[in-house]
């Protein structure tokens, strides 16, 4: 009788519910990974889950991601990146403008400081991926 159950089942002509069939977009894999160390020489290329401490060329940030944007806060003011492009806010001396490249990219720098450059290249909810340089 079991046998036969079994066999009734196998034959189900029955089609795959929607979440069964519907896949979540593949997050792109960051260089340095979720190791925001990497970024302490200014240079790296990292995964960023809603939160998370960086250390750019001594610059301290708290990166904050919530709807596919990305926010670097310091004492400063804030960078903001997202699909939609970049925003930003800086008080004292420094500067900041738009970039070329990836989703959104965006470039500051304190006066007399290095040139720091962020680029965006994955976005999606709580997760990014982002590319700093500093020159």
């Amino acid at each position: 009788m079991l046998t036969l159950l079994a066999a009734a089942v196998g034959c189900s002509s029955e089609t795959p519910t929607s979440s069964a069939t519907s896949a979540s977009p593949t997050v792109p894999v960051a260089k340095d990974g979720q190791n925001y160390k990497a970024c302490a020489d200014g240079v790296c290329e990292v995964l960023i889950r809603q939160k998370a401490a960086l250390n750019l060329n001594g610059d301290k940030f708290t990166a904050t991601v919530l709807d596919g944007a990305l926010k670097l806060t310091d004492s400063k003011g804030y960078i903001s990146l997202s699909k939609s492009g970049s925003d930003v806010s800086r008080s004292g001396g420094g500067s900041a403008g738009g970039a070329s490249g990836g989703l959104a990219a965006v470039s500051w720098s304190e006066q007399g400081g290095p040139l720091h450059i962020a680029t965006l290249t994955y976005a999606e909810g709580d997760t990014v991926l982002v590319t700093f340089a500093t020159q």
